[in-house]
């Protein structure tokens, strides 16, 4: 725990180094050692640099991801539609007729609804 933490503090750099021509030392350190750097401005974190190999990385992971949770949506999707699968379907209308509404209702209901 306590090199994870060292380690984090070595990776803060307060922004006024940039102005202090520390700028050249951090930008080399994270294109030729991958290393990661967390800018801190009035001791907030605000950024963070890493080189374009670790983005790219980290946005191919987000890409693969994102069509991983795509797939695993589309496939909780069919299986819901095929545990429905030959149950009953009422029309809309038959469902608004349910709840208590005429279709005239729920016209004049839409058009008093103003969006902005």
């Amino acid at each position: 725990m306590n090199s994870m933490l060292l380690d984090l503090t070595e990776r803060l750099v307060p922004i006024s180094d940039f102005s202090q021509g520390k700028a050249g030392k951090i930008f080399n350190d994270v294109a030729q050692n991958n290393k990661e750097y967390i800018v801190l401005k009035n001791n907030q974190p605000t950024a963070v640099l890493l080189s374009i190999k670790e983005y790219r990385e980290n946005q191919e992971k987000i890409w693969k991801l994102e069509r991983l949770l795509e797939r695993i949506d589309n496939i909780r999707l069919l299986k819901l539609a095929q545990g429905r699968e030959g149950s009953q379907v009422s029309s809309f209308k038959d469902f608004v007729e349910e709840q208590g509404y005429s279709m005239e209702e729920l016209e004049a209901l839409s058009e008093s609804v103003e969006f902005e």
